[in-house]
């Protein structure tokens, strides 16, 4: 009699293949968004991810190379629309791109990276490496993405930013209220029916903001 073949496992997987890391950071990714309501310590997200701490080390160096791994993955993600438009031409060209990035961003802010803050709090407080490693890798990139898009559309006369680095954090700022309420709130409120226009009323006010600028310095 011939028994099927047993089928793969996590493990099976995260030892093989050029995709075997990209798989584990878009499983713990999704663990990560899992229900405000769920433990965020490590073990668990690993354990909802359906990964162990051996097959992640099959694939990376470390836990903390697994996480770093997953905040830039992030960052990479919430910065591609800024990235595909990095040189706009008008004014609509830039808020068009910010729209896009703002969706993104305002996403990820109201899922995954609820979840991944929340870790980060009891990892990062007795890991001040790895907290380091995870900003510079994640939030700092993004700010460094959109200040440069910012610096562009000043350049370029589209609009007139003074400060790219401080403008960009508050418009960072606006984009995480999703994720400040989550931390706040438990559980948090949903707001994706609502989501697209907030991003658009945050993007036209910073927008018009900058206008102002203009205006009052001329």
């Amino acid at each position: 009699m011939i028994h099927p073949a047993p089928k793969p496992t996590r493990q099976d997987n995260a030892a093989s293949g050029p995709d075997a890391r990209a798989d584990i950071v878009l499983a713990v990714s999704e663990a990560l968004a899992h229900s405000s309501g769920a433990p965020a310590d490590l073990d668990s997200i690993l354990d909802r991810s359906g990964y162990s701490k051996e097959d992640i080390l099959s694939a990376f160096e470390s836990i903390d190379d697994l996480i770093v791994a997953i905040a830039e993955h992030k960052a990479s993600l919430i910065s591609q629309p800024l990235v595909r438009r990095s040189r706009p031409g008008s004014v609509d060209d830039v808020r068009e791109t910010l729209i896009a990035f703002g969706r993104v961003a305002w996403k990820e802010y109201s899922t995954t990276l609820v979840g991944f803050i929340r870790m980060m709090m009891t990892e990062g407080a007795r890991n001040p490496a790895l907290k380091k490693r995870v900003h510079e890798a994640g939030q700092a990139t993004v700010t460094l993405k959109l200040r440069e898009f910012l610096s562009a559309a000043n350049e370029r006369g589209i609009l007139p930013i003074t400060d790219a680095q401080l403008y960009a954090e508050q418009l960072l700022g606006l984009l995480r209220e999703p994720l400040y309420q989550a931390l706040m709130l438990s559980p948090a409120m949903r707001q994706e029916a609502a989501a697209a226009d907030r991003v658009r009323a945050s993007t036209e006010g910073f927008i018009h903001g900058c206008a102002s600028v203009r205006s009052i310095t001329r």
